[in-house]
């Protein structure tokens, strides 16, 4: 290796940058949610499905899969114990062979603060149990626990959803995890060789070239490239192959630029893999409790909204009555249509915003269109009201949950029932 590989610069400058970014990020939404009690029900509620799952898929290596220590496949165990002392990773975690119907791939998982390293059996098969293949394989598997991305899914998980950086912190673990793989096998070309098979298969060794493979990294530039590039936590295989026989070359070539335009489109759009220890059930999870907290506020004022236009419609509602009443000898009208006639009040009706339109309702309610207010003073002579006489009131289903609002003789708007009238709904009905 050109680019000398030590313990100190396996992990690349831009994780430790897109990492402090990310973290600042995740606390300032961790405290958002904080702010609310039913925030953090929902967070909570998900972190134990998190766990739920985690623990299944922990209790399916362990029923299914193949432990390897010194009874079983001890070559591949002594493999893992090589690549722990290369990275100095003291605690050895659990190594399971799965089979996978064909799939090539490994990954490493945590649950209950044991690390559990997972290894496709048709990986196994096709380079052996202690090729330096395998060892970049393993190597960057324990340089996810290493470089501990594991416990931090969590604390990092709501910072990973913001557009742009949570996947460019997620690409560049994977990257550091590479430089971790390389330096754990000691042979860049295996190391290429190993991340070919994830494209061109378990023979892919035989027909590949990597460095051919690894030009297509720089030749193929244009937007929906470069779109695909930022919407997903992983880099391109082609881009990694070209990251390790990097290592070989004695100048560091700065990376080939994106599409301007892709960055536009990537601020609006979700990769379809997720990484960096976020998982789609995390993903998922942080949308739930943000809409969790979103929608009741939002329904909130909504109510609140539909409230003080009732407030204002009662108000203005008032203004007509007094002003019919000052040019009719003190009475007040018979109906509120008469005022609806006379332009006083909207001639379509009169509904609380939001709320459905009543049938008409003759003598108590706005003759044309329905109207959401019962009038209990039809009539009178407004010398004859008291000033806590209640005049017009909201029909209890125009509003949310029954709510009301009561119009009185002193012009008082206040939160009904009417005083002294409960079912005054019912006995206007009985009006008519």
């Amino acid at each position: 290796m050109n680019q000398r590989l030590t313990l100190q610069n396996l992990t690349l400058e831009k994780e430790k940058i897109y990492f402090a970014v990310v973290l600042a990020f995740a606390i300032a939404m961790w405290l958002a949610l904080a702010m609310t009690i039913f925030g953090l029900l929902i967070a909570a509620v998900f972190a134990a499905f998190a766990w739920l799952a985690q623990g299944l898929l922990v209790a399916q290596l362990r029923a299914d899969g193949v432990k390897v220590d010194e009874r079983q496949l001890p070559e591949l165990a002594g493999a893992l114990r090589q690549v722990c002392d290369t990275l100095q990773v003291r605690k050895i975690p659990d190594l399971y062979i799965v089979q996978s119907g064909g799939l090539l791939n490994a990954f490493a998982t945590r649950h209950c603060g044991r690390n559990f390293v997972v290894l496709y059996s048709e990986m196994l098969e096709a380079y052996g149990p202690n090729s330096p293949e395998i060892r970049f394989l393993l190597g960057h598997e324990i340089g996810h626990i290493r470089q501990h991305h594991l416990p931090k899914q969590i604390l990092l998980a709501p910072g990973m959803f913001v557009p742009l950086i949570g996947n460019a912190y997620s690409r560049a673990c994977e990257s550091s995890c590479d430089r971790h793989g390389a330096f754990a096998a000691g042979d860049v070309a295996a190391a290429a060789r190993a991340m070919m098979v994830l494209s061109g298969g378990r023979e892919a060794g035989k027909w590949m070239t990597p460095e051919v493979f690894a030009s297509q990294y720089r030749a193929s530039r244009g937007f929906f490239v470069s779109w695909y590039e930022l919407i997903s936590g992983y880099p391109t295989l082609s881009q990694r192959v070209a990251n390790l026989l990097a290592l070989t070359e004695d100048a560091r070539r700065p990376p080939p630029g994106r599409h301007p335009l892709a960055y536009v489109f990537a601020l609006f759009s979700f990769g379809g893999r997720a990484t960096g220890g976020v998982n789609l059930l995390v993903t998922v999870a942080v949308i739930a409790i943000l809409a969790g907290m979103l929608i009741p506020a939002l329904t909130a004022a909504r109510a609140k909204a539909r409230q003080a236009a009732d407030r204002g419609n009662l108000q203005r509602i008032d203004a007509a009555l007094h002003q019919y009443s000052n040019e009719n000898d003190g009475f007040l009208p018979p109906d509120l249509g008469v005022l609806m006639d006379q332009g006083r009040i909207p001639a379509r009706g009169w509904v609380v915003p939001g709320s459905h339109i009543a049938p008409p309702r003759n003598g108590n309610d706005i003759r044309a269109g329905g109207c959401d207010y019962f009038y209990l003073a039809k009539g009178e002579s407004m010398s004859a009201i008291g000033p806590e006489s209640p005049l017009v009131m909201t029909r209890p289903d125009a509003l949310p949950h029954g709510f009301m609002h009561v119009l009185y003789g002193s012009g008082d708007v206040r939160e009904g029932p009417p005083q002294g009238q409960t079912g005054a709904g019912e006995e206007a009905e009985e009006d008519e």
